[in-house]
């Protein structure tokens, strides 16, 4: 992995790092004296496209506040598969759940494009927390929104085809002229759903079968039937598990 960091916050200006923290949605109240401990302590790191910024079983030294890019929380087995199961967008911090409570990581997270991160130390970001109850609000609605996202994705393995459950998914997105702009890459997509990148790719080439969609060079726009989409979703006649 190939990074540079700088002990210099953003900009070289400490107003630069106070105004990344106040906009992170998840470290919405921070005390005054919380917001200057955390923008005292912090510093930039810079990751390239695919570049991990930590790896499942190392200790928690630091959490994290995106400044630019994207980067993925990914799972992978020995097959090796892998299922990317949340991604921070700018502006999002990421990485504070062994921050609130100490202990290896338990994922890894990988820059999916060029990134520049905000590097808050934990023992720091542990103190203040403590110190700023509105902002441990703030992270607990945030774990209850991540917790909400993986139940919908466990109940629709459950009971729906991977098929038919990227087909409900696509019509979910905005459409202009039956065209859709995943808006990144099918990983992104994949994350969303629960699933490996295999799996989806899959499920999208038996969609693209079926004469319900189109995928285009590069993979990140789709040009869909939505008619036949709602008419494929709506198809209750196939059980749960039946091949579709």
């Amino acid at each position: 992995m190939t990074t540079t960091a700088a002990p210099v916050p953003v900009g070289g200006r400490h107003e630069d790092v106070r105004g990344a923290l106040l906009a992170c949605p998840q470290l919405h109240g921070l005390t005054p004296a919380a917001l200057d401990a955390l923008a005292g302590a912090a510093w930039v790191r810079h990751y390239a496209a695919g570049d991990t910024v930590f790896r499942t079983g190392e200790p928690c030294e630091s959490m994290f506040v995106l400044l630019r890019g994207a980067v993925v929380s990914r799972t992978c087995s020995s097959d090796p598969d892998v299922v990317d199961v949340g991604v921070a967008a700018a502006g999002q911090a990421f990485g504070y759940f062994e921050v609130l409570r100490p202990g290896p990581r338990a994922d890894d997270a990988v820059a999916l494009r060029d990134a520049t991160v905000l590097v808050l130390p934990a023992t720091v970001a542990h103190r203040v927390l403590r110190t700023s109850p509105d902002t441990l609000l703030a992270l607990l609605g945030d774990l209850v929104r991540i917790v909400r996202l993986q139940h919908r994705a466990v109940v629709e393995r459950v009971f729906h085809p991977v098929t038919h459950r990227v087909a409900t998914l696509l019509l979910e997105f905005e459409h202009r002229d039956d065209r859709i702009d995943l808006g990144g890459p099918q990983v992104l997509l994949a994350q969303r759903l629960g699933v490996a990148r295999q799996t989806l790719n899959t499920a999208l080439r038996s969609l693209a079968a079926r004469g319900l969609l189109v995928v285009h060079p590069g993979g990140r726009t789709l040009t869909v039937d939505r008619a036949a989409l709602v008419a494929y979703t709506s198809d209750a006649s196939a059980p749960c598990g039946t091949p579709r």
